[in-house]
């Protein structure tokens, strides 16, 4: 059977000749577009003290860009991340599709539903279905943030802004909203911040040697 961390070294294996040059700016822009967008939701929120159909645009449309984005912030530092890297940046891949979907049905599905069916909805599977989707993404950022910290060759502050703020919109459905905008903020300028380093690698070699203490 491939195990876990194999399977992320095979998707890695077919980029072998970006390994050493990291040159690839889509992955800078989907962290732009996926940080600026979260962040700017979350300020329109915390303004108008509620959402609307704007805000609802950023956050259900922008989290795909972030799933890119979080494939070239592995590819960027995969061999100091080792096999522990390569098995959490699988389980953040898989957590961020699924959270995707959620995202996407909350703010474009279940926010033109009457709120009596949507509180009948939550009562059945669908509400193990968040919650075993939040919690996944949950253990999947702290793993790939474990590995990042590890490796030492991305700014730890920003990714501690990333994993923190992608903890509480995975918990969106069962936080106060004042927190959830916060978190918005948080990963918002976790990401832009990243993006940020990301530009700064492209077109060079990647620093194999721990860049962080």
């Amino acid at each position: 059977m491939v195990s876990v961390g194999a399977a992320a070294g095979e998707l890695v294996g077919a980029r072998s000749l970006m390994l050493t040059t990291f040159d690839d700016d889509e992955y800078v822009i989907a962290a732009l577009v996926c940080g600026a967008a979260i962040a700017v939701a979350g300020v329109l929120e915390t303004v108008a003290g509620q959402k609307f159909p704007a805000t609802e645009l950023l956050n259900g449309g922008s989290v795909p860009f972030g799933i890119a984005f979080a494939v070239g912030l592995y590819l960027t530092g995969y061999e100091r991340m080792g096999r522990f890297g390569a098995g959490a940046f699988a389980v953040h891949l898989l957590s961020f599709g699924l959270f995707s979907g959620v995202a996407f049905t909350m703010n474009f599905v279940l926010v033109h539903e009457d709120p009596a069916v949507v509180r009948l909805l939550l009562e059945g599977p669908a509400r193990w279905a968040f919650l075993a989707t939040a919690a996944l993404t949950w253990l999947g950022t702290c793993l790939f943030a474990a590995a990042l910290w590890r490796a030492r060759t991305v700014p730890p502050v920003a990714v501690g802004l990333y994993v923190a703020g992608l903890t509480v919109l995975s918990l969106t459905f069962l936080l106060p909203a004042p927190v959830v905008r916060i978190g918005h903020l948080a990963a918002g300028l976790g990401m832009i911040w990243l993006a940020g380093w990301l530009r700064a690698t492209a077109g060079r070699a990647v620093e194999r040697s721990p860049q962080f203490s």
